[in-house]
């Protein structure tokens, strides 16, 4: 079946994706899941655990459908950078750890 996956980038809070920007035109946090939407099997059978992202900023592709996003695949993970520069455009907490590690040394 083709499905038509949406692009999407947000953040990774407590192991779950707040999408903050999307092609979908929605926001909110989302539980990211490999099944595709109708499917049989239960979303919770497919879900794509987001531990690895934690504090990052990720672009994903997937159909948001109720709390989670379907057919999802997680396409890149940001840098510590370009994470601030997202939560700074989005107007999202920066994490303080971050400042800390962005911190140039002379």
């Amino acid at each position: 079946m083709a499905l038509n996956n949406y692009s999407a980038i947000g953040i990774v809070r407590n192991g779950r994706f707040m999408m903050l920007v999307s092609e979908q035109r929605v926001e909110g946090w989302f539980r990211l899941t490999t099944v595709p939407p109708g499917a049989a099997e239960p979303p919770e059978s497919g879900e794509i655990p987001l531990g690895e992202y934690e504090g990052s900023a990720i672009f994903v592709r997937g159909i948001a459908e109720g709390p989670w996003l379907f057919a999802a695949a997680v396409v890149e993970k940001a840098g510590r950078i370009l994470t601030v520069v997202v939560q700074v455009m989005f107007a999202e907490p920066v994490d303080p750890r971050l400042h800390e590690k962005l911190r140039f040394r002379r």
